[in-house]
């Protein structure tokens, strides 16, 4: 199963928002992640079918803002820390132990907005990732199948971004805290990226925030959970009618579409 986290982004300049707590302290730092936070699911509509006039669903878009710097600051996590990115990761809850989906990571500041000059960079406030069915996730090709491949007909009828009681921690560097990251993690992409959730997502969803410099893929400090999450709440199974003995059809060949139906007789 391919797992590809797909991130939309939002660019916004530090001087609007109001700046996290940030203590240097020898060879570390505090940060306040009080800010963090989901802040927005959207449900993926999905017309299908011969005429794309039924709906199901592809999957959620969610939001996530980020804690914004002083200028100062985000120099010393760049300069000193060699900080360049947030790693995100994102899991899945269980009753016994949360299932790890994926990772992902997003700059810190706006792409070509890195260089040595502070006065240049420009912070990213916040980005947006979906969470899809394996029948939309796989491929921009099989998204734009007319009838969904591995007989997806989901279509999600409830799902909010819900809140725990729990504070979010403060983040951190210690010496232990510079980790190199074995698992594969997402890169970065304008087009967007998407994480591929399964044949169903009903289900909660934690994400992780650390800080990152993602052409070492280091991991600069520890893992904070968000104290709000997305939860999927309610999917329906629709018939898609006209889909019926769909076959997906070869990668490389000009199919007549015809012929990606075996009609019963």
């Amino acid at each position: 199963m391919k797992k590809t986290l797909i991130l939309l982004f939002s660019f916004g300049l530090i001087s609007c928002t109001k700046e996290a707590e940030v203590k240097f302290k020898d060879s570390s730092y505090y940060i306040d992640m009080s800010s963090a936070k989901l802040t927005e699911t959207k449900i993926d509509k999905w017309k299908v079918g011969p005429l794309r006039k039924q709906l199901v669903s592809k999957g959620v878009t969610n939001s996530i803002q980020f804690p914004q710097f002083d200028r100062e600051s985000l120099d010393r996590l760049i300069t000193d820390f060699g900080v360049n990115s947030w790693l995100v990761r994102v899991r899945r809850r269980a009753y016994s132990v949360n299932t790890t989906v994926g990772y992902m990571y997003i700059p810190l500041v706006v792409p070509g907005t890195q260089a040595e000059n502070k006065f240049r960079r420009h912070q990213i406030k916040g980005g947006v990732f979906s969470l899809f069915y394996s029948a939309a996730a796989v491929s921009k090709r099989f998204e734009n199948f007319e009838c969904p491949a591995f007989n997806h007909d989901r279509l999600i009828t409830e799902a909010n971004i819900s809140k725990s009681s729990d504070k979010n921690e403060v983040l951190y560097n210690g010496v232990t805290d510079n980790v190199i990251v074995q698992a594969p993690v997402t890169e970065f992409n304008y087009a967007g990226n998407i994480l591929n959730a399964g044949e169903t997502l009903v289900g909660d969803y934690d994400v992780d925030l650390a800080l990152y410099n993602h052409k070492f893929k280091e991991r600069k400090s520890n893992f904070v959970t968000l104290n709000s999450y997305v939860s999927v709440k309610r999917e329906s199974r629709i018939t898609i009618n006209g889909c019926e003995g769909f076959k997906i059809p070869p990668k490389e060949e000009d199919v007549d579409r015809a012929k990606l139906f075996r009609w019963s007789r």
